[in-house]
């Protein structure tokens, strides 16, 4: 059994609206991000600290912001 053009234009449809959500919170997350760096980097004293911190510090502004937007983030 082959699929037909109408079985292939709907499989179409339903896999764009279930990814539009998430490359709305992708992009989202990623201009919230940019602004963050772009913040911080007029911030010298975030500049001023090693990698291990500055990458906690971000996580846990993106930990808060994903709870303000209501969205849940994957953990590794």
């Amino acid at each position: 059994m082959s699929l037909t053009q109408d079985d292939l234009q709907q499989i179409r449809s339903i896999i764009r609206e279930e990814i539009e959500p998430l490359e709305n919170d992708i992009k989202e997350i990623y201009f919230m991000l940019r602004d963050f760096m772009r913040a911080n980097d007029n911030n010298q004293p975030f500049s001023k600290l090693n990698l291990e911190k500055q990458l906690l510090h971000i996580n846990k502004e993106l930990i808060q912001a994903a709870k303000q937007a209501g969205v849940s983030l994957p953990r590794s």
